[in-house]
């Protein structure tokens, strides 16, 4: 697992696309696997420690998790 940190007014789905190559499917799992990101809104606070966990490319369905813009 990486740890990234974030620059102000980054967004994960924009990390998500830098680490991982892609946000389908990757958003909802680093949410779930970063409890209380998503209460911070959609633009993180500088320093903002952003845990990107690998992920089996199996069919498993992403978590459900309430996205900080709904």
């Amino acid at each position: 697992m990486a740890v990234y940190r974030a620059k102000e007014g980054e967004m994960v789905d924009e990390i998500c696309h830098m680490y991982y190559g892609k946000t389908r499917g990757v958003v909802e799992r680093v949410l779930a696997a970063n409890k209380g990101l998503a209460s911070l809104g959609p633009r993180l606070p500088a320093g903002t420690l952003v845990e990107l966990p690998d992920f089996d490319e199996g069919g498993a369905e992403p978590p459900k998790v309430k996205m900080p813009w709904s």
